[in-house]
């Protein structure tokens, strides 16, 4: 059965909220290692009686799963299924803090109900009345692959029409210090770590859509390269396409030098295709993938690789099969395989 992506929508650190283009203008390079998204205006899709209730994660998450629905002028999915690998770190850590300011006793209920990752899927179901199968998942950088799996799974199956799926994790400065205490950070590393939320209808009805989402393969580890390889060519031997098959490789490196050689070995196994990257843009985070997956939707519908996330020019310049690689500290693996319509 075949699955259309038929609407994305992308909050970031960039300008790519609610945009026709994917980038309006050239984008400038975030300075500094922790960057925050750029927050729209939530009146336009939220209660203002609700913002103020409402963390920053939730407002992301909320925000773009209805502007999602909106593009595909749909008023509510069949489904609602997230991805999160850190979940509502704003409203955990307010609820460890009154933990231990109130040594545990007469404590606000609010901010322990909004800390657990489901909250983000089940207060978008809330607002949408969405009664279907809702699900969350937080397997560290494989949350969404694994989300879009299920997706895939569920609409195969035949007990969905229409699945809203996202990927969505916030910054939190206990977070940041975390990471720098525990070595996390290299100085020498040009990588930033920053936020965001990605959201997609898929449907097993093709409508408007410019794009098809064939297929998804998540591993853990991989013993050497030569391994990689032949998941790599397995992968793709199971949709009948060869590495030549591949027009554009979305390639999920963050200027980590210590992880850049299998990123490395897949662009030199697809050497005739073209290959693009964007956490230089929009950072790195534990749902990054989704905005991944938005990119390559974005540059099939517009059959463009903007300059400033082109790596090399491949053979062809029409964007008809495409490739996102992801991958995190030498485990937690993930291909998706996208095509033209």
């Amino acid at each position: 059965m075949d699955i259309y992506i038929l609407s994305s929508e992308a909050i970031s650190c960039q300008d790519t909220f609610d945009k026709n283009e994917l980038f309006v203008s050239e984008p400038e390079l975030p300075s500094g290692r922790f960057q925050k998204s750029l927050s729209p205006d939530f009146k336009q899709y939220i209660d203002a009686r609700l913002i103020r209730r409402m963390s920053g994660v939730l407002r992301m998450g909320v925000a773009t799963a209805a502007s999602c629905l909106r593009r595909a002028g749909l008023e509510k999915p069949d489904s609602i299924i997230v991805g999160t690998g850190l979940g509502c770190m704003d409203d955990t850590v307010k609820f460890l803090n009154l933990m231990f300011e109130n040594m545990e006793q007469m404590l606000n209920p609010t901010p322990f109900i909004q800390s657990t990752h489901n909250t983000i899927a089940g207060q978008i179901a809330l607002m949408m009345g969405c009664k279907g199968h809702n699900l969350t998942y937080s397997q560290k950088s494989l949350s969404f692959a694994a989300g879009l799996l299920d997706a895939m799974m569920v609409l195969r199956d035949g007990e969905a029409q229409n699945i809203l799926v996202g990927g969505i994790d916030e910054l939190h400065d206990s977070v940041n210090e975390l990471m720098e205490l525990s070595g996390c950070v290299n100085p020498k590393d040009t990588t930033f770590y920053s936020e965001g939320a990605a959201f997609f209808l898929l449907s097993t009805e093709r409508g408007a859509s410019s794009s098809r989402l064939l297929d998804i393969k998540i591993f853990h580890k991989v013993s050497d390269e030569a391994a990689l390889k032949n998941e790599l060519s397995s992968f793709l031997e199971g949709n009948n396409l060869s590495l030549e098959d591949i027009d554009l490789l979305v390639s999920g490196e963050n200027g980590s030098s210590a992880y850049d050689g299998y990123y490395d070995l897949l662009k030199d196994e697809l050497r005739e295709s073209s290959v693009v990257r964007y956490k230089h843009l929009t950072g790195e985070h534990q749902s990054a993938t989704a905005f991944g997956l938005f990119l390559a939707a974005r540059m099939i519908e517009s059959q463009r690789a903007e300059a400033f996330t082109l790596l090399r020019q491949g053979r062809n310049k029409d964007i008809g099969k495409v490739l996102l690689f992801n991958y995190s500290k030498n485990a937690d693996f993930s291909f998706i395989l996208l095509q033209k319509v």
